[in-house]
């Protein structure tokens, strides 16, 4: 074995499988401990609301308990800012280099944090603290086992353990790989689909090992096969297609408009005030409404099940939309991914109700129509029409409706590229580095970074590496010794330009990826007011 497969496989082979391993493994046990206690503070939750309901007293306890209850979360959030808002976003923003957050708090403060927003019955979903904790995991996977040496494997790692938690909160392992493609770095690597896969290969059958012990969460929704939709009907997902691209784009505009009320008029306001305010409107509305509370996964099951009432859907999507937007760009901890299937649901509901009204749809099809609403939706609002698609067939059982499906993500997708407007996500995302970035000065740095011996760098390619947020690679001057080789060699100079608020943070991001650079250098990473 020569020198360069020694190092191929102390250097690549080697961490990809042992970090992207006890990823997966982690992710698996740890997540679906949380997934568990998530549906026993849901169930209680539930049970709190119907006894609140027998007596006229209940509803006054029952808001002063919610306010105690979002004091508690306030508290938590405050002393753990990377656990504000919802997971996913946050998870992207920090794979992407936008933010940095630290791993034992996301594994430990984060699911506390959660438990309580279900608790309160709050409308966000578990998937989002099930993927910034696999995240997390991966993250603490390289910093326990890797040290300094491999901290170039952090974000990678971080990529598995999202998409293993991903993967885990869906039961959807190859829509969790083209998720991690499309949605957390919207680029192609094989060195991140070789870490994802393995993480989620693993996660996977750990996942299901405990399950055959009795210890799992199951299928994400239950639901009977969907009929097949004949071919004379298939302009029915044309039409949904259309009232859900139309509804992303009124979603997406609608949450730039609470974001920016809730900054400016009640931005000064503590969250100390604004959690138990929030938790107290919504027990007094789930008190009336239980339909309006909650992840929306119920919401979402007695969709796929019956039929509803055209305008207490409408009333529900509308009051689900409002509070929802509020709490996250409050910073209640909470997914976004599982309230916008229920979302796309509610549409696609309505538009089968519709169907069924006019007589030109059998009502066997509105389940259909349902999960047709959801991942036409999902695909618009956050711009991962493939992810969406795939989706609907690994997990909601749309492979015979492979047509209709297509047809209604397509025709949702093009709706918001036409409308101009940003993607939903991509807003979340945005609004966070404001937040962080807020009165922080930004520097603009240009420089020549040389790749050390033994560093993360050495041995791949430009594409195989995740550089900081807003960086750019200018020129690539090779050694003398590796002159006509693809892969970055040892000495070959780099020269960056790349804007940051965190000169520090980044100079050392960039450090763990090319080794320690001289002190010249350092110092113009570092730069001093």
């Amino acid at each position: 074995m020569n020198k360069h497969q020694t190092n191929y496989i102390k250097d690549l082979l080697l961490p990809c499988l042992v970090f992207s391993v006890v990823t997966g493994i982690l992710s698996a046990v740890l997540i679906t401990l949380f997934k568990l206690a998530a549906q026993e503070v849901i169930s209680v939750s539930g049970q709190v609301y119907k006894l609140a309901r027998l007596e006229p007293i209940g509803l006054p306890i029952l808001i002063l308990g919610a306010a105690a209850v979002g004091l508690a979360a306030s508290f938590l959030v405050k002393n753990a800012k990377n656990c504000r808002g919802g997971g996913i976003p946050t998870t992207i923003a920090a794979i992407r280099g936008i933010a940095y957050f630290k791993w034992i708090k996301s594994v430990v403060v984060l699911p506390i944090s959660a438990l309580l927003t279900f608790l309160g019955g709050v409308p966000l979903g578990t998937e989002g603290p099930c993927v910034q904790m696999g995240a997390a995991i991966g993250d603490g996977t390289v910093s326990l086992l890797g040290g300094k040496r491999y901290a170039g494997w952090r974000r990678y790692m971080m990529t598995g353990g999202a998409a293993s938690g991903f993967a885990m909160v869906t039961g959807a392992p190859v829509t969790a790989i083209l998720f991690s493609i499309e949605e957390l770095h919207r680029g192609f690597s094989p060195l991140v689909i070789s870490v994802v896969s393995v993480s989620v290969l693993v996660c996977h059958i750990i996942s299901r090992l405990l399950s055959l012990l009795g210890i799992g969460t199951g299928a994400m929704f239950h639901l009977q096969e969907l009929e097949v939709l004949p071919l004379s009907e298939l302009y029915l997902p044309l039409i949904i297609g259309l009232v859900c691209g139309l509804g992303a784009v009124a979603f997406t505009g609608s949450y730039k408009a609470v974001d920016r009320f809730m900054r400016h008029k009640l931005g000064k306001l503590s969250i100390n005030i604004k959690f138990p305010i929030i938790f107290a409107c919504v027990a007094l509305i789930g008190y009336f409404a239980s339909e309006i509370m909650g992840t929306g996964h119920h919401l979402v099951q007695e969709l796929l099940s019956a039929r509803g009432v055209w305008y207490a859907l409408l009333i529900t999507l509308l009051a689900r939309a409002i509070i929802m937007m509020i709490s996250n760009t409050s910073g209640i901890t909470g997914g976004i991914f599982l309230p916008t299937l229920a979302f796309g649901a509610l549409m696609g509901a309505l538009c089968g109700e519709c169907f069924v009204a006019l007589g030109i749809m059998e009502q066997s099809h509105y389940p259909l129509m349902v999960v047709l609403g959801m991942v036409s939706f999902l695909g618009a609002s956050s711009r991962i029409p493939v992810t969406a698609a795939v989706f609907a067939m690994e997990a909601l059982g749309g492979l015979s409706n492979l047509p209709a499906m297509i047809i209604a993500v397509t025709v949702s997708f093009f709706m918001v590229e036409m409308s101009g407007i940003g993607d939903f996500t991509d807003t979340v995302i945005s609004t966070k580095e404001k937040h962080i970035n807020a009165n922080k000065e930004q520097y603009t740095i240009e420089v020549a970074l040389t790749a050390t011996k033994g560093s993360f760098a050495v041995g791949k390619e430009l594409g195989d590496i995740l550089l900081p947020a807003a960086c750019v690679v200018l020129s690539k001057e090779q050694a003398a010794v590796n002159e006509g080789k693809h892969a970055i060699g040892e000495g070959d100079v780099l020269t960056v330009r790349y804007r940051t608020c965190d000169p520090i943070a980044t100079a050392e991001e960039l450090e763990a990826l090319v080794g320690e650079q001289s002190e010249e250098v350092r110092s113009i990473m570092r730069p001093t007011k």
